[in-house]
């Protein structure tokens, strides 16, 4: 007798060990992720509790941790003051304090302690509050960081020192940081070998000192920002190794032909689009090649052409929250969502691409022609894309869709974008169809592990008190000015990031920012630094992480291509900075007209 059964299918996970071979490596990628995941959701409440930091305060001071009270007696007018402030409350941070009047909130006139609750009590999280105190016979507007939590000190052990143990430690750690930078802007060796080396011997004499324990040091790194970037790269990873990219840039090429403005128009314009999604370091090796084989065939210098398509695709990583690392890191500190980075920087960015076009035209004659017009290129041909690379890519553009939607709705329903990152990231990863194995070969754990070295350096700057004096300082140069305060930044910004790169520049100025004691309304002081960041990456060749890979890209292609260029088969830091240096300067120019006019709007 036959005995029909049905067919033995195997549990996903054994069926997902199956597909790869049963590589140890993946599973312990999911695990990672997955911890990620949990992290990105709650560990913040976990550092909270470690540092002994309440998650909300009393009932009675509100959103901005500080009681309001009337006061008055006898004839005198019953006036709002401010009672206890809160350590490490908003009202704190920002410098109210016990006995201040209250004359006004976010330009109203304020005559009841409920009426002042009520205003603090509706405004969302993460936005800023004018508050207008009287002081010494004048009004005074502070700016109060609206939030429901008190952020960690981290800086109480290293209060315990004595005064010159205070400035022997800040001395070693700044002189350490210094030459860390140093040896990354001189690219001596590998970056991760570098960050890795600075950061055991950072965490080891802050363990010594004990101003900066271990423990410190992991809550120190910004897991928000990795998983954001992890999320986001393995997306990229898939679009890329289907040839979603190569296909784009290859239509690109075929609308351009043999003019060099259009050429330079469409792929600079190709460049901040991809940008705003995928990493640059992706654009950048995707559209690098093509360009210096059209170059070979038509007949033009690549290298001016080149530089746009780098300054390019940092307006498209400065125009979204997820385009590169600069936002991320802002957007993962601050809480700031998905739509004020486009409503805010978009705009300013697109005007400054116009810009950049009009530079390029003017100063792309400064490099010259081909030495050599009798190349014999490779004819470029059009990426073969299967039917299943089709349906892959299919997948990874609903997945990032949906991601993004849920990103414009994080404002309004409190979601974890790096955790809605990385669960779209994991999904493809698993259920995309292409080989694990080889998509884990393509994933930037390289930018991964640097950021999680910078961060732990950072954190040990910030124990030492050092960053707290910083920012002092930029308040003082501000003269009180909030508008004025935004252009230090910005500037300030622009000419660290040209040594130090756009990614290790935010890192280190965030917790300096965090700082400060006013800030300016409607996330001003952020835009400030990521457009100040903007400039200083596209000022020069190490700048941007893209540069330095262009660099080698264009070594590698004009010899493939048996191109001759002037000057040499490279490009160099100074012919960067003849493009790069006025379109800094010109970025900047537009920039502070443009913060002066949203401090101006957002502030009247």
């Amino acid at each position: 007798m036959l005995i029909r059964t049905t067919q033995y299918r195997p549990p996903v996970a054994i069926r997902i060990a199956n597909s790869t071979g049963g590589n140890h490596k993946v599973f312990l990628f999911v695990g990672f992720v997955v911890l990620l995941i949990f992290w990105s959701l709650w560990g913040k409440g976990v550092e909270q509790k470690y540092y002994d930091q309440p998650q909300t305060w009393p009932s009675e001071a509100g959103k901005i941790g500080a009681e309001i009270l009337f006061s008055g007696t006898g004839n005198d007018v019953s006036s709002l003051v401010v009672g206890r402030v809160y350590q490490g409350s908003p009202a704190w941070r920002a410098g109210l304090e016990p006995g201040d009047k209250i004359v006004g909130l976010d330009g109203k006139l304020i005559t009841t302690p409920n009426q002042a609750a009520h205003i603090f009590d509706v405004s969302m999280n993460n936005t800023v509050l004018a508050v207008t105190i009287e002081h010494d016979g004048r009004n005074v507007d502070l700016y109060i960081l609206i939030t429901d939590h008190a952020r960690p000190d981290k800086t109480t052990k290293c209060r315990l020192l004595t005064k010159p143990q205070k400035i022997v430690v800040a001395a070693i750690f700044l002189i350490l940081t210094a030459v860390m930078f140093f040896l990354l802007y001189k690219n001596i060796g590998s970056r991760v070998l570098i960050i890795s080396l600075f950061t055991g011997l950072i965490v080891i004499l802050g363990f010594l000192f004990k101003i900066y324990s271990p423990i410190d040091a992991f809550f120190a790194i910004n897991i928000n920002t990795i998983s954001l970037l992890l999320g986001m790269g393995i997306i990229a990873s898939v679009l890329d190794q289907t040839g979603f990219f190569g296909s784009i840039a290859f239509k690109f090429q075929q609308v351009a032909g043999n003019s060099r403005l259009k050429i330079t128009v469409l792929f600079c314009l190709m460049s901040y689009v991809l940008s705003l999604f995928a990493n640059n370091l992706v654009v950048i090796m995707i559209i690098v090649p093509m360009t210096i084989n059209l170059a070979a065939n038509v007949g033009f210098d690549p290298r001016p052409v080149i530089i746009g398509e780098i300054i390019s695709s940092n307006l498209g990583g400065a125009s979204t929250m997820i385009g590169d690392f600069p936002n991320m890191i802002i957007s993962s500190e601050t809480g700031i969502a998905f739509i004020p980075f486009i409503a805010n920087l978009m705009p300013i960015c697109l005007i400054l691409l116009g810009v950049l076009l009009v530079i390029l035209k003017t100063r792309s004659h400064e490099f010259g022609e081909l030495v050599n017009k009798q190349a014999h290129p490779q004819k470029m041909t059009e990426p073969r894309l299967t039917s299943k690379d089709r349906s892959v890519i299919r997948r990874a553009l609903f997945v990032l869709f949906h991601m993004i939607f849920l990103f414009c709705l994080s404002e309004w329903v409190s979601l974890s974008t790096s955790a809605v990152a990385l669960i779209g990231g994991l999904s493809l990863f698993l259920f995309s169809g292409i080989d694990k194995k080889s998509l884990l070969s393509r994933i930037p754990f390289n930018d991964i592990l640097f950021f999680t070295g910078l961060f732990i350096v950072v954190g040990g700057l910030e124990a030492t008190c050092l960053l707290e004096y910083v920012s002092k300082g930029i308040v003082f140069l501000s003269f009180g000015k909030v508008w004025l305060l935004s252009l230090v930044v910005m500037w300030s910004a622009a000419f660290i990031a040209a040594f130090l790169s756009a990614g290790p520049t935010t890192a280190l100025l965030i917790p300096v920012e965090l700082g400060l004691g006013m800030q300016p309304p409607h996330h001003i002081i952020w835009w400030a630094l990521s457009l100040g960041v903007l400039a200083g990456a596209s000022a020069s060749i190490v700048g941007a992480t893209a540069g330095p890979v262009a660099v080698s890209l264009i070594e590698n292609y004009s010899k493939k291509y048996r191109m001759t260029l002037a000057g040499g088969n490279t490009l160099t830091s100074s012919q960067f900075s003849k493009i790069g240096l006025p379109v800094m300067f010109t970025f900047l120019a537009f920039s502070t007209v443009y913060i002066l006019w949203m401090n101006l709007f957002y502030m009247n």
